[in-house]
């Protein structure tokens, strides 16, 4: 489910945990849930969301992220189409700290349904652009952008990540794998869902931050150093997601994986 609408905090005192425009629940083929929304330890987490942390617009510290440092939000803005196969919006990300909103990002998704005979399979398109004739300066940070929060169960039930390199949590932080997969159990039953990066995005193969402790992950090209999202150049990023009700098979990732890099029409880095 991709969030039109706001859904507010839950915790009224800080309404600024509030937010649309990123996707959850996430469900299984069998219909468990492996995104989580207002966690309690995160409560700016939300699902599926891509927000930029250390960043800087005019000279100001921005940080569309931490929700509580109410210096920026990522908000949906319209719905351009929507059927059971595609879904097409318009999000924008705002700066909160001139004393008067404005808009410095401007962005779509695209998220398209995958046909697949036992996997939850869709592929997410982020294209931004600059909404003024200034750019935003991405800083080097240890985490940001595109975000998967797995479910709080998960923070007692022995969830887990592993990268293409086999790698999990400790060994594969800020690494740089082709993709990364967030699995558990839900309901005594085993499940994950898979997060691929696709080859021609910006910094390839994008390092990521896998957590410690908790049940969540971000692919992190500011990892590497700063740059500029510009004026009159879009930053496209492209993602597919596998959302499986069994173990992984790191074998059936590997053949998506090689299925996905090949598609047409890739962008350029």
């Amino acid at each position: 489910t991709y969030n039109v609408s706001r859904i507010e905090s839950p915790n009224p005192e800080a309404p600024w945990f509030g937010r649309s425009g990123f996707i959850h629940p996430v469900y299984t083929p069998s219909g468990r849930i492996v995104t989580e929304v207002f966690p309690a330890d995160h409560l700016h987490q939300h699902g599926l969301m891509f927000a930029w942390t250390s960043s800087s617009y005019d000279g100001r510290e921005v940080d569309f992220w931490n929700s509580a440092a109410q210096q920026g939000r990522v908000e949906h803005v319209e719905t351009v189409s929507a059927d059971s196969d595609q879904i097409v919006v318009r999000l924008q990300h705002v700066d909160l700290t001139s004393g008067r909103p404005i808009v410095v990002l401007r962005e779509s998704w695209e998220v398209t349904r995958v046909p697949h005979a036992t996997l939850n399979v869709f592929d997410l398109v982020s294209t931004q652009t600059c909404a003024t004739e200034k750019p935003l300066v991405i800083g080097e940070y240890h985490y940001g952008a595109m975000c998967i929060r797995g479910p709080t169960a998960w923070l007692k039930d022995g969830g887990t990540m592993t990268t293409s390199e086999q790698k999990g949590r400790k060994e594969g932080n800020h690494t740089r794998p082709e993709w990364v997969v967030l699995h558990g159990v839900l309901d005594d039953q085993p499940c994950g869902i898979v997060a691929m990066s696709h080859s021609d995005n910006f910094r390839s193969p994008q390092p990521v931050r896998l957590h410690p402790n908790k049940p969540y992950f971000c692919f992190a090209p500011m990892v590497e150093g700063p740059f500029e999202i510009v004026p009159d150049k879009e930053y496209v990023s492209r993602y597919r997601y596998l959302v499986t009700s069994k173990v992984a098979d790191m074998n059936m990732i590997e053949k998506h994986w090689d299925e996905y890099t090949k598609t047409e029409n890739a962008t350029e880095k």
